[in-house]
């Protein structure tokens, strides 16, 4: 039998932040997880799917409208009329307490208990699916510990919204070991909630997190979609990947140790966002480029507006979207001591500026800070914030500067 496995679709889920890459792909972006669920229903039925199993995080939190549930609600009966069953367990996103509106399911779309662990046997397929759905959002029992045995004679399917051993990049709730997992001896568990893709266990009772369906920020990076479980050959499930994202977020990180000349980074940085455009296949490639490393090019690339300007004429060309670029370099050590020292000199000075310091450098230099303020546009010179970071900005240049007069 055939199993699709997805989890973390978060329908309509807002997509904040998304200013800076224009309104036309900030648009695409909003309709992209409504985009990959359509092509996730799409998939289960172009491969005939035995069965379609959803762990956790369908929706986004309460919706908006009803609008959200009415489209779900659409590409489901595609699924019932293809007589292809799916079950679904709710996670912190879309918990009961979350949820407080619902519309019916279509027949044959189960929606898993959200106060004790439901066994859901599919007597045509010779399977039963296991899983608990989330009755609140802050879920901190071990809820593995209470699914039942598995049955004889049946494949056995787990569903388990879980962050498993944990994630630095999510919230840890229905914490369980490996060991947890591995005891409840099913033929596959479905897990969701740490959306990169990966296994927890392999072998005999394997365990896998399938990720999200479609990047959802620039943390999210690379391809997102489904997972493909072969079960029932009388070996282990053998699980495969298939896209489903139609944009994709990527980063590209650049060592500018190695680069002498502006010309060099463009070349780089143009092969890379080439390379990034390549492996997306046709889908819209959100990137965010980081420079860091010690490269003679400090102080050119301390001019953050020119840098803005340099890469996002690459991606335009290359036919990716910037997000943003980012400059965290410093300029090689000056061999002269005396330089260093004034170096120095110039980098405590700075990082003693502060709070009232800052705003009296500011009234000092007045007129041509004025003149800077109007250049930027955005700048508030009443913003403690905003004046460390012009000075750590102005720091940086001219350490940068003083260093290339003296290499």
């Amino acid at each position: 039998m055939l199993v699709v496995h997805a989890a973390d679709i978060h329908l309509d889920s807002p997509l904040r932040g998304l200013s800076r890459i224009g309104d036309d792909y900030a648009q695409e972006l909003r309709r992209s997880t409504r985009r990959a669920l359509e092509n996730l229903v799409a998939l289960t039925m172009d491969r005939t799917a035995d069965l379609l199993v959803i762990a956790g995080d369908l929706y986004d939190g309460g919706w908006h409208d009803f609008g959200t549930g009415q489209f779900f609600i659409e590409q489901m009966v595609k699924l019932k009329e293809a007589k292809i069953p799916v079950v679904i367990a709710s996670g912190n996103h879309d918990a009961a307490s979350q949820i407080t509106r619902s519309l019916t399911l279509p027949p044959g779309i189960h929606l898993l208990d959200t106060d004790q662990p439901e066994s859901i046997v599919f007597d045509d397929l010779g399977a039963v699916v296991h899983g608990q759905g989330y009755a609140i959002r802050d879920v901190q029992e071990n809820l593995a510990a209470a699914y039942p045995d598995r049955i004889p004679d049946l494949v056995n399917i787990g569903v388990l919204h879980t962050a498993a051993t944990g994630s630095p990049e999510h919230d840890t709730y229905a914490p369980c070991s490996a060991a947890d997992l591995q005891a409840l001896r099913y033929d596959y568990l479905a897990l969701g909630h740490i959306h990169q893709r990966g296994p927890i266990l392999e072998g005999e009772f394997p365990a896998h997190f399938s990720g999200n369906i479609q990047g959802r920020n620039p943390r999210e990076t690379g391809a997102k979609g489904a997972l493909l479980v072969e079960l029932g050959s009388g070996g282990p499930a053998q699980v495969t990947f298939e896209a489903l994202d139609v944009a994709r977020w990527d980063r590209i990180e650049i060592d500018a140790a190695a680069l002498t000349e502006g010309k060099g980074l463009a070349e780089v940085a143009r092969d890379r966002m080439r390379e990034a455009a390549r492996d997306a296949q046709g889908r819209t490639v959100i990137v965010r480029v980081d420079i860091t490393g010690t490269t003679k090019l400090a102080s050119r690339l301390a001019d953050n507006e020119w840098l803005q300007a340099e890469m996002n004429a690459i991606a335009t060309d290359v036919g990716v979207v910037l997000d943003k670029a980012t400059a965290r370099v410093q300029p090689p050590p000056a061999p002269d001591p005396d330089a260093q020292r004034l170096r120095d000199a110039v980098a405590e000075t700075a990082a003693s500026l502060g709070g009232d310091d800052a705003r009296s450098v500011v009234a000092v230099l007045d007129r041509e800070i004025r003149d800077i303020s109007r250049s930027a546009g955005t700048l508030d010179f009443s913003d403690p914030e905003a004046l460390q970071d012009l000075l750590a900005r102005a720091r940086d240049g001219l350490d940068a500067r003083l260093a290339e007069r003296q290499s």
